[in-house]
């Protein structure tokens, strides 16, 4: 009859120890939003330490598209979470297109409008740049949210179109126009932000007095 009684309490015991050890699993803390928050900032300051904002002979105008080791993952992780920025995304920028004007008479023979100036166009997702403040930035650019810009820039070395005709002592050449425009980017702590960068947007013809 003692055996018994013992066995009972021993088995209580046993009982009582283990839910205390279940309560303590369950009860064991995860990974906070800080420290999540940490981890990320510590991912894209690496980035950005380890030298992968250089320019490569791809990049155009110090828009680089294809970047090497790009946080593709962690910059759709933030971008999903900040719904706040999901309506800035699509075709930021296109080359400017001058108005019809309605009720023009046809021209028989015309031949479509030319620049004045040799042009490349570019359409690009890029995924560096540099901005306003001269300081490389990485623009978000991943599969769902995309940043389109479309531009044109002048081929080097080109001069204006009928430069053989111009005025005595004069010269023409070509000029590279630029806008400021505001695009996506992630900073060093792995929050987004809005960053200007100098894009190029048409290429003009100019001239200049040579005596």
């Amino acid at each position: 009859m003692g055996i018994f009684p013992n066995f009972v309490v021993f088995l209580l015991i046993a009982i009582v120890y283990e839910c205390a050890s279940a309560s303590r699993r369950q009860r064991r803390p995860q990974p906070s939003g800080i420290a999540r928050r940490l981890k990320q900032s510590s991912d894209f300051a690496s980035f950005f330490s380890n030298g992968n904002l250089g320019e490569s002979n791809a990049c155009v105008h110090h828009l680089c598209s294809n970047v090497t080791n790009y946080p593709t993952v962690d910059v759709n992780t933030i971008i999903k979470k900040k719904k706040e920025f999901h309506h800035f995304f699509g075709s930021v920028i296109e080359p400017y297109s001058p108005p019809e004007i309605l009720g023009k008479a046809p021209v028989y023979g015309a031949t479509e409008d030319q620049n004045m100036c040799p042009v490349k166009t570019y359409k690009l997702s890029p995924q560096t740049a540099l901005s306003v403040t001269m300081k490389r930035v990485v623009i978000v650019n991943v599969e769902d949210f995309k940043q389109v810009v479309s531009f044109e820039v002048c081929i080097p070395n080109k001069k204006c179109f009928m430069d053989d005709r111009k005025p005595l002592f004069y010269e023409t050449f070509c000029k590279q126009q630029y806008t400021l425009i505001r695009l996506v980017t992630v900073a060093e702590s792995g929050d987004l932000i809005l960053d200007n960068v100098p894009i190029p947007s048409s290429c003009v013809c100019s001239y200049k007095r040579t005596v």
